[in-house]
């Protein structure tokens, strides 16, 4: 039976990093146009946005996905282990 503890624990723990990964890291309401992600030049600062950052590098502006993931597989559960201890 023991055989197959390892891949037990890895898939624990893919399963786990996949639900942290869709958690929030941060939330930022602003009008600047300087953040490192801009997608579009001078659209915050006519405006306010909402900026939502995932655990998994995905950034959100005001609902549409402007960063996609990045991290993804053996990386995620790589992130996930440095952030949370066991």
């Amino acid at each position: 039976m023991t055989e197959y503890t390892e891949k037990v624990i890895q898939r624990a723990k893919e399963i786990a990093a996949e639900e942290w990964s869709r958690g929030v890291r941060a939330i930022h309401v602003h009008r600047m146009n300087s953040m490192w992600y801009e997608p579009e030049p001078d659209v915050a600062k006519d405006q306010s946005v909402t900026d939502i950052e995932y655990n998994d590098g995905r950034v959100t502006r005001n609902g549409v996905e402007i960063l996609r993931a990045q991290f993804s597989g053996e990386a995620l559960v790589r992130e996930w282990e440095a952030t949370n201890e066991l």
